[in-house]
């Protein structure tokens, strides 16, 4: 799918987007908010050590309420900080070149190792955030997969209309976040008996 698009759609798509205007491609910024990841880093960064703390003063009920919220944050937090690592890595390796480079001079290249924000266009951060946000979400609340699967492509198609990625840069975060949330799903499940004896948070995905 990132090949199709790469080949086929990339070029085509920004430069329709792009002669849109800046107040359609106003709108679109704003539906990809929900894929920036500070969002779930400081909620998730935040939240869970303090749910775990009043769930240290808390008992009954409360408390085990408290402890399954502590594991959801943890491991909305884990998936989230690890894809955005490797997304940054990945950005920095191929070195692609953004939208902006097309509309100024025509360039759609690669510049391995290149430390300028400008051609990290490949994959798309807030693709892959929210991603793994929805897929972390489908395994946390399945009877709403729809919903986040609909903010996924949403937030996708945003950075496509903001002219900020091309449309295989959005498709390959997109796969990167799914696959880094079920990989880190997969870990703390391996892990949960091991948790739960040294800080008594229940597993939460499985």
């Amino acid at each position: 799918m990132t090949a199709i698009a790469a080949t086929w759609l990339d070029r085509s798509a920004a430069l329709w987007f792009k002669a849109q205007g800046d107040g359609t491609m106003d709108v679109f910024r704003t539906l990809s908010l929900p894929g920036d990841s500070v969002w779930y880093l400081v909620s998730g960064g935040l939240g869970a050590p303090l749910a775990y703390l009043l769930a240290r003063r808390a008992a009954g009920p409360a408390r085990d309420r408290l402890l399954l919220l502590t594991s959801r944050l943890a491991f909305l937090f884990l998936a989230v900080a690890s894809t955005g690592l490797a997304v940054d890595l990945l950005k920095i390796l191929v070195g692609r070149a953004r939208p902006k480079h097309l509309f100024g001079d025509g360039v759609m290249a690669l510049s391995p190792g290149a430390l300028s924000a400008s051609w990290w266009s490949f994959p798309s951060g807030h693709a892959t955030t929210v991603g793994t946000v929805a897929v972390a979400l489908m395994l946390l609340l399945p009877r709403l997969a729809w919903v986040w699967g609909t903010l996924a492509l949403v937030v996708a198609f945003g950075r496509i209309g903001a002219t900020a990625h091309f449309v295989s840069d959005t498709i390959a975060g997109l796969w990167l976040g799914a696959i880094g949330a079920t990989v880190v799903s997969w870990a703390l499940a391996r892990r949960a008996e091991a948790i739960r004896r040294r800080w008594g948070v229940p597993g939460c995905v499985g």
